[in-house]
């Protein structure tokens, strides 16, 4: 859970970081790359948050976990258009730096996609890893 929660926070610090540099403007890539591996840790977290509680049902776990992350990427989604609304005068005002926040209708799917995309290769990763481990330690 340690590992998640580290690579989460280093993954929002970039995002805030990138205003400076416009990163999202200048590599079209960025934004896709931070929501698959936002996604992926998202699903990570709750993996390991949920350990004792995720079933046998491998289609079950993987519905939980990507279900997780797509709630978490609409609510980043819903945070993104606040901001946008709400901060990017005071930003400019306050630190001379033009925020970006949100694109439009096809960045936010773009956005949710790659957030299921990391929680789903998360997902298959983890449950593969852990039916293959659970095979080994029933057959001894």
């Amino acid at each position: 859970m340690k590992k998640a929660i580290i690579a989460l926070v280093i993954i929002f610090l970039i995002n805030i970081f990138s205003f400076n540099y416009d990163w999202y403007l200048k590599f079209f890539w960025f934004d896709m790359t931070l929501h698959l591996l936002g996604g992926f840790f998202v699903a990570m977290f709750m993996a390991y948050y949920l350990k004792n509680n995720l079933g046998e049902s491998k289609l079950k776990n993987l519905l939980i976990l990507i279900g997780v992350t797509v709630f978490v990427g609409v609510v980043w989604e819903f945070a993104e258009y606040i901001a946008s609304q709400t901060l990017i005068e005071p930003i400019y005002n306050h630190f001379k730096v033009h925020a970006y926040f949100i694109g439009d209708l096809n960045d936010t799917i773009n956005d949710l996609v790659m957030d299921v995309f990391g929680a789903a290769t998360f997902s298959a990763l983890h449950l593969f890893r852990r039916g293959k481990t659970h095979h080994i330690e029933t057959n001894r």
